[in-house]
């Protein structure tokens, strides 16, 4: 009987700890062999021989957008698991639009990232369970638009209509227009419900936000 070939992983993690974490854990067991393959440095995690590389979420996205842009069929690409603490419904969307395999939370039992290795490897996608039924949730709702998206994140920042009008250059009726949508759409009453249900979702930030120029 032929012997398997174990599952390569390789581990790029931006916190040491976590990363050695990782591979005690799935180096003791059968059929899969990690490594620490280092943090954000270009190559870490892209041998010729890795099946499965484990990254946090901002290393995953780089990989994903390298990858993305790389010829097809230069070289075997191994599939992307997410290992953050990052759980807002956008942080998990966008990851999953760029390409990643899977998305699992750092608070997850070492059975779920073991299962989450396998199913990487086999070519499915994998995403926790609570954050399934987030992104689930986020399907049964009406998409904002791009537009929508610029008005809401500037909201976020206590933005008046005047202020958002000028720095999109849209009038005045059009910004109301544009916050009663979001309001439908997200399920709000009010601005300030509106920006703290998209402050959760990971739609918009009040620490950092993404706003227009002008704000």
């Amino acid at each position: 009987m032929p012997v398997r070939s174990p599952i390569h992983v390789d581990i790029v993690h931006e916190d040491a700890v976590v990363g050695a974490g990782i591979a005690a854990i799935l180096n003791g067991c059968d059929g899969i062999a990690a490594a620490v393959a280092g943090t954000r440095e270009a190559g870490a995690g892209e041998a010729c021989d890795t099946d499965v590389v484990i990254a946090d979420h901002a290393t995953a996205m780089e990989m994903a957008g390298r990858f993305a842009c790389a010829p097809a069929g230069r070289q075997r690409r191994p599939g992307i698991l997410v290992l953050t603490h990052l759980d807002r419904e956008w942080d998990v969307r966008i990851a999953m639009e760029a390409g990643v395999h899977g998305y699992l939370l750092q608070r997850c039992k070492p059975a779920q990232l073991v299962d989450a290795v396998r199913t990487v490897h086999a070519g499915a996608r994998y995403v926790s369970g609570e954050l399934a039924l987030k992104l689930a949730d986020c399907l049964m709702r009406d998409a904002l638009t791009v537009r929508e998206m610029e008005v809401l994140r500037a909201m976020a920042t206590g933005a008046t209509n005047r202020r958002i009008s000028i720095a999109l250059g849209i009038a005045d009726a059009t910004v109301k227009a544009h916050v009663r949508a979001i309001l439908s759409k997200v399920g709000a009453g009010a601005r300030t419900e509106a920006v703290a249900i998209a402050v959760r979702r990971g739609l918009a930030s009040t620490n950092a936000p993404s706003t227009p120029a002008g704000l």
